[in-house]
């Protein structure tokens, strides 16, 4: 008996210790993160260059981009407090209409300019990647681009490997050569805490355009399909991101909620939701501005946006904030714009899920 009771006074210190572990919180952090579709080689100075490098005239013309414009949207982004930024159109990869096309020279003065801010560019392995079905190679589509605050964050583990990370294609999108996203995931540095950041940029046209290829096709559904196809590979196939917390922003080219036809019900579907509607009212700024200006001076008006940042539901968001880029109500727009996008940031608190 004694030994019986003796057994059972060292179990129980055990049993308790378990205990307490199963009762610890998970951890949770609270993330600012950003996303700015940047117009980089979209708003060009002149309509030559914008010929020569998209191959047609550009809709809004800016300053030019490595004179100045990209440390200017970086600016945009410190003082913003992001901790992670999603960027679009940072540049694209040559087609055979425009062989002189150089994805690094839009992305390398962005990347200097956030560097010299204390920010880190997450990898985005665009070159010598092929479509996975039709083996070409990624020509246009590339330029979708993250960065996060290096004092916070990291793309390496604590053994300084990179984490998880990659393209992936969606094959429903008009670009001859293909049109990607690209994940990371990242790591917070105090908690230790990994968390996956989806840049999206999908398809643009309107519907009854045809794109390059000829198709003339309901891009609403398109649009739909893409999104849909991004949250099931990464909520539900992908073993290295399927139970980490994730965070879906960028350009979704449209403010349609309707079922089957937009971004916002495949990430309805998946089980997420719009950070704007999962923010309080009164927590919510500048709501009453577009997010896609463009180059509008003053800034158009309007409760539709096309830019989003959707997380899983349940996820408290603390913060959505539309910014302005000008409060003038006249002038030039090279004079007084970055882009033809007006930032969108929140800040989402971000949990480890069960395990």
């Amino acid at each position: 008996m004694t030994a019986a009771l003796a057994a059972a006074a060292l179990l129980v210190p055990a049993a308790s210790a378990q205990a307490a572990q199963n009762a610890r919180p998970h951890r949770e952090l609270d993330l600012r993160i950003a996303t700015y579709n940047t117009c980089g080689h979209g708003c060009l100075p002149t309509e030559q260059e914008c010929v020569d490098t998209i191959g047609r005239d550009c809709a809004t013309k800016l300053a030019p981009w490595a004179d100045g414009r990209a440390a200017r949207v970086a600016d945009d982004v410190v003082r913003a407090r992001a901790g992670v930024v999603v960027t679009q159109e940072i540049g694209n990869n040559a087609t055979p209409t425009q062989p002189g096309v150089d994805v690094e020279s839009f992305r390398a003065p962005l990347t200097k300019a956030m560097r010299a801010r204390g920010y880190q560019e997450a990898p985005a392995d665009y070159a010598g990647t092929r479509h996975p079905q039709e083996g070409y190679p990624l020509k246009s589509g590339a330029g979708r681009f993250t960065y996060y605050d290096a004092r916070r964050f990291s793309h390496l583990d604590e053994r300084g490997r990179p984490l998880p990370h990659d393209l992936l294609w969606l094959p429903d999108s008009t670009e001859i050569y293909g049109k990607t996203m690209t994940w990371n995931t990242l790591r917070d540095l105090r908690t230790g805490m990994r968390f996956v950041v989806v840049d999206m940029h999908l398809e643009y046209r309107k519907n009854g355009a045809t794109d390059p290829n000829g198709w003339t096709k309901n891009w609403d559904e398109v649009r739909y399909l893409d999104a849909t196809r991004t949250a099931r590979y990464l909520t539900r196939d992908n073993p290295s991101t399927r139970r980490l917390p994730i965070v879906f922003a960028g350009d979704m080219n449209s403010a349609s909620k309707e079922d089957g036809h937009s971004a916002y019900d495949a990430f309805a579907d998946a089980g997420y939701a719009d950070s704007f509607e999962s923010a309080p009212a009164n927590r919510r700024a500048n709501e009453e501005y577009a997010s896609f200006n463009g180059g509008e001076i003053p800034l158009p008006e309007s409760p539709d946006k096309i830019d989003h940042i959707f997380v899983r539901n349940g996820t408290r968001v603390l913060q959505w904030t539309l910014v302005p880029q000008t409060a003038a109500q006249a002038g030039e727009p090279r004079d007084l714009l970055r882009s033809d996008h007006n930032m969108v940031h929140a800040t989402v608190r971000i949990q480890e899920p069960t395990r």
